[in-house]
């Protein structure tokens, strides 16, 4: 892989830290036709004593018609185990269940077990298949510095 990397990875998807509690919560709806492949990492803060769950679901490209693709190993409970922890999923286009135009949507969601939870966030970079990798940046991307100070 020649070049930056900024140039062949784009941050197509993110949850923005949220206090996650018993209803899931997700990402962006992510094109999979603009990337081979995909890797979301969830970074979880100092959360209760109760399980997490992270995965990657197929949707539409409104985000509805939810179907489950690939799930982390459920965190189990505990007071600080999970506390300050990731768990990443990566996801290839190959992986998606078919061929139509409906099936290239993923998103990530997380939830936690009960009603405690706690502060958790989702980053999703993609390999993006054109070049350079920075047009496919969400809208939200504020700056990439590349260069010295």
């Amino acid at each position: 892989m020649q070049g930056k990397i900024y140039e062949n990875l784009a941050l197509c998807g993110t949850l923005d830290p949220v206090d996650v509690v018993n209803s899931e919560v997700f990402t962006d709806v992510i094109d999979m036709s603009k990337f081979h492949k995909v890797l979301a990492t969830l970074l979880i803060g100092d959360v209760a004593a109760e399980t997490v769950i992270f995965r990657c679901v197929t949707c539409d490209s409104d985000g509805n018609n939810v179907a489950a693709l690939k799930t982390c190993d459920t965190l189990g409970a505990h007071a600080t185990t999970n506390d300050n922890t990731q768990s990443m999923i990566e996801v290839d286009g190959a992986d998606l269940p078919g061929t139509t135009n409906a099936d290239r949507y993923i998103k990530f969601g997380v939830v936690t077990s009960s009603t405690s939870g706690g502060p958790m966030s989702i980053a999703v970079q993609g390999e993006s298949k054109h070049r350079p990798a920075n047009n496919d940046n969400l809208a939200t991307v504020n700056e990439i510095e590349i260069d010295n100070d």
